[in-house]
């Protein structure tokens, strides 16, 4: 696959829900490019709260002392998003906190390197970040697409986005880290309720590694590299 890019600084980006094969699938793309002379790095793209940390913690200690997602999701669930109608302003203020944070973070990890003309393979993006907080605050499909497009007035749009989409019940399975299957199935029909208003690539997260890395290869080939 050794080809002449287009333009250097593309970006490709891997979403869906955990379990789905967002992290295995974006290495193993980043590493058949450097194989083959495209020089490109793996970045980890959902928010990893910083500024917003001390924010976060507090909201823990003041609504969800003693609840634990791995307990009891929905019970947890259920607390948060009423603590969240219930201050709408304090509410108001974590997600410009929380997206300020997050731009901060997709200036110095994304944008400054692809316009420093570095290739960069995301595992998890401005999507996954966005349905996080929108299941938290009950953001309707609308609302998401609109954060989504204030966000990429920052961050720079993808040449690619991959979806790896499969079922909750095989995703929960596979990472046993994850809360329940509900948590699943939340931010999986968050995801097909954007995906109409975006360009996205959805992939069968069921097929085998090898096909579907395959289809990444060649989709990759038709759209970054000549």
């Amino acid at each position: 696959m050794v080809r002449k890019m287009k333009t250097k600084g593309f970006l490709i980006c891997f979403t869906g829900i955990d379990g789905s094969g967002k992290t295995t699938l974006s290495k193993a793309l980043v590493e058949m490019l450097n194989k083959n002379s495209i020089k490109c790095k793996y970045v980890y793209g959902r928010i990893e709260p910083f500024i917003s940390r001390v924010f976060i913690w507090v909201g823990r200690k003041l609504f969800l002392r003693g609840k634990d997602a791995f307990g009891n999701y929905i019970e947890y669930s259920n607390i948060k998003r009423a603590a969240m109608k219930r201050n709408s302003f304090l509410s108001t203020i974590y997600q410009n906190i929380l997206l300020f944070d997050y731009s901060l973070q997709l200036l110095f990890k994304i944008r400054i390197p692809l316009i420093l003309g570095k290739n960069i393979v995301c595992d998890r993006y401005v999507y996954d970040t966005i349905i996080d907080l929108s299941v938290d605050m009950e953001f309707s499909g609308s609302e998401m697409r609109d954060l989504i497009k204030k966000l990429f007035y920052i961050a720079p749009k993808p040449d690619i986005v991959f979806l790896i989409d499969l079922l909750e019940e095989i995703a929960f399975q596979r990472k046993k880290d994850t809360p329940s299957i509900e948590y699943l199935k939340e931010r999986r029909k968050a995801y097909f309720s954007i995906i109409n208003e975006e360009e996205i690539v959805v992939l069968d997260g069921s097929k085998s590694l090898d096909k579907l890395k395959e289809i990444i290869q060649n989709k990759v080939a038709e759209v970054v590299i000549k």
